[in-house]
């Protein structure tokens, strides 16, 4: 009976073991994704207000004049494929190449650092000289067509280059580095900073123009593709928060908010701290990398308001987490939260980020205000780079009703 029962226990050991190894290899596998829906536009230089918004072709280099051609292209769906906290291990894209009366040039990837558009725009032809823009089409003058320009004619794109690939005759042609690696993840954290790539040619030399095949070519083999491969091995969580002193009760100004974790028993240690940015809207998304699925109360600070904690733990799984801070003062601890406006609001006045807005906080911004003193500051309490009477009367307010941080 003792050898049996020690064979059970062993098989049972050796069972979780293989269940706890299986989730460790799955969490960390490599997954790859091929995304084809993209956004792609020519710019010509010497028709300016040209574009080529849902034509089959885009185009790189210089005609035989030696006018250039910048293609832009930009996979702005990445959230919809790829989770927002993915850890990016790499990225190719792949283009066909179609048409050219040139041999091998260089073809480079910038990113862009600009916004653009497209819109309905179809070249006839060959398309290499466009057609005329539509509303919202990139130009080589306009980001969008006819409202918007860019800061400086034929794109605004990165001094350095993300990658190049030597392009010869029709056929298919890859770009990948660890630098597209790294954008790709920057867009996925932050979507509103992608604006793709600029396509850029051997512009010292003439007639050395490719012509790419686009998302809306007639063949479905030809079309962009962008291969991502990545592990999905960080822990997310998605917050919905207002700051008092900038919510005006229709947006709020952004800002850097830190997010930490903690331990649910005390001494309430920290395990895992990121900061982000929280929108206009009171959006946040953090991606905590050291932090395994479990229970966590989360903490919410910034510059100048009080730090904030969860009502209660809560439980945080790999594929998805949402926190609201704003529906009700009990969804923090201790019901510390102020309604304005609508919504809760984490208190604003903090300056000196002590727990508790006083007299401390109120002279440091009257110092500031006396002195005119403006830009990111931490006495700038409403988030207008000033620092002057509004910011006090905020903190003023707060320091009569003793407001202070509330935990465990």
């Amino acid at each position: 009976m003792k050898h049996n029962s020690s064979f059970k226990v062993l098989t049972f050991c050796s069972a979780l073991f293989l269940v706890m190894l299986a989730f460790t290899i799955d969490s960390s596998a490599q997954i790859t994704k091929t995304l084809k829906f993209c956004n792609d536009n020519t710019m010509y230089e010497e028709f300016p207000n040209n574009s080529n918004g849902v034509g089959e072709h885009f185009f790189a280099g210089t005609t035989v004049p030696g006018n250039k051609r910048r293609g832009l292209i930009k996979f702005d769906a990445l959230g919809e494929f790829i989770p927002q906290c993915a850890t990016i291990q790499s990225v190719t894209l792949t283009l066909h190449m179609s048409r050219t009366i040139s041999g091998p040039m260089n073809v480079q990837l910038r990113r862009a650092l600009e916004s653009w558009g497209v819109s309905d725009s179809d070249a006839p032809g060959e398309e290499g000289f466009g057609t005329q823009a539509e509303s919202g089409d990139a130009t080589w003058r306009y980001t969008y067509y006819n409202t918007d320009s860019w800061s400086t004619a034929g794109g605004v794109f990165a001094s350095d280059t993300s990658a190049v690939a030597n392009v010869d005759q029709i056929g298919y042609y890859t770009w990948t580095s660890p630098k597209m690696a790294a954008e790709v993840q920057s867009w996925l954290r932050s979507p509103n900073s992608n604006f793709g790539w600029v396509l850029i040619g051997n512009e010292g030399v003439t007639a050395s123009a490719k012509r790419f095949d686009t998302h809306e070519n007639i063949d479905t083999n030809f079309v962009p593709r962008l291969t991502v491969t990545y592990v999905n091995n960080t822990l997310p969580l998605n917050i919905r928060m207002f700051i008092e002193g900038f919510w005006d009760g229709v947006t709020m100004v952004q800002d850097t908010v830190t997010v930490l974790l903690r331990n649910q028993t005390s001494p309430y240690a920290i395990v895992d701290t990121e900061k982000g940015i929280v929108d206009n809207y009171g959006n946040l998304t953090v991606c905590f990398d050291n932090a395994a699925p479990g229970t966590y109360y989360i903490v919410v600070k910034h510059r100048n308001s009080i730090e904030t904690w969860s009502a209660l733990p809560q439980v945080l799984n790999s594929s998805s987490n949402f926190y609201d801070f704003f529906s009700a003062a009990n969804k923090a601890y201790g019901n510390n939260l102020v309604l304005k406006s609508g919504v809760y609001c984490i208190y604003s006045g903090d300056v000196n980020q002590d727990g508790t807005v006083d007299g401390t906080d109120t002279q440091l911004i009257d110092n500031d205000s006396y002195n005119f003193n403006s830009g990111y500051l931490a006495t700038d309490v409403n988030g207008d780079n000033f620092a002057d009477g509004t910011d006090a009367s905020i903190a003023g307010n707060n320091a009569d009703n003793f407001v202070s941080v509330v935990r465990p």
